[in-house]
């Protein structure tokens, strides 16, 4: 059953992908395709592999809060890596999640639960300022575009900063009130125990917020960066501080757990927006694509710790 859900994924990506390029002529999109400047191309992917350098930052001083155990930044860096590529074949990006998988076989004091606290708590203050980003970006494109895009952009930036707050209260808030409300879930009361203990190790990164915001905007800019250098290897120049607006709004879609990654649906909403923004519509698909290519092509480094 998994597999056949998982199958329908993926193929209504690839419906999505051929319907887009049906509408814009294939012709088109190869033809744009054919003046990509290859220097930017290899820029932008250097500038995302400093973005994940950035995150295995993050990973490996709150690894250390957590566990007291001071793993090699290589270690670190690969499992990072690791999730990053599963979680670009996986809907809502949810393959990082083997992430504290890959960490535990690197410290015999590391546990799943304790690479899960290094994750979530990260992801929910992630989600609350990608929604922040993207209600900026919405601002930027209100002028020009229709009001039947804003409200479902609005819709599921709601969704986000719920999730993302949800994240938070239930981790970092006291452990009666969080528990209490877990206990009289049906799905979820026979996972209180674990849910305790995630609670706990997750409660010794609070005092680490200044650290994780420093790093997450490190990160922001530096995928920013990326998304601007591929953009110039199409003679896109909308300016940074568009792109820096534009990536948290576009980025969410992959996290809709309709397809693997938002495949299809980022590449979709990135080519209307774009278009909205005055870009001829086959260099934006080109665009998502490239961005897509560029992404799995760094993360791709990430099939040494999944074979491992």
């Amino acid at each position: 059953m998994r597999a056949k859900k998982r199958l329908l994924q993926i193929v209504l990506g690839i419906v999505i992908i051929a319907f887009i390029l049906y509408k814009l002529g294939p012709e088109a999109v190869y033809e744009t395709l054919k003046h990509v400047d290859l220097a930017y191309f290899i820029l932008a992917g250097c500038a995302y592999l400093a973005y994940n350098t950035a995150m295995a930052i993050r990973l490996k001083y709150l690894m250390k809060v957590i566990s007291k155990e001071n793993l090699p930044f290589k270690d670190i860096f690969f499992s990072h890596m690791g999730g990053m590529i599963a979680s670009d074949v996986t809907p809502a990006r949810s393959g990082y999640f083997l992430t504290p998988v890959f960490l535990k076989k690197k410290g015999e004091n590391l546990t799943i639960t304790a690479g899960m606290a290094a994750i979530l708590a990260p992801q929910g203050i992630e989600f609350i300022l990608k929604v922040v980003g993207s209600l900026l970006g919405i601002f930027l494109l209100i002028s020009s575009v229709a009001n039947t895009i804003i409200t479902p952009l609005l819709f599921a930036g709601v969704i986000f900063m719920l999730l993302g707050s949800i994240i938070l209260v239930f981790l970092w808030t006291s452990e009666e009130s969080s528990l209490k409300i877990i206990s009289k879930i049906p799905f979820m009361k026979r996972f209180v125990d674990e849910f305790s203990r995630l609670k706990e190790e997750s409660i010794k990164i609070r005092p680490e917020i200044p650290f994780i915001l420093l790093l997450h905007m490190t990160g922001w800019v530096l995928i920013t960066l990326q998304w601007a250098l591929l953009g110039r290897s199409l003679g896109i120049d909308l300016g940074y501080i568009a792109y820096f607006l534009l990536h948290p709004l576009l980025s969410l879609l992959a996290f809709v757990p309709i397809t693997p990654a938002g495949f299809g649906l980022m590449e979709g909403g990135t080519t209307g927006v774009f278009a909205l923004l005055g870009i001829d519509p086959a260099v934006a698909f080109t665009f998502s694509i490239l961005v897509r290519i560029n992404t799995i092509g760094v993360d791709i480094i990430g099939l040494r710790e999944v074979n491992s």
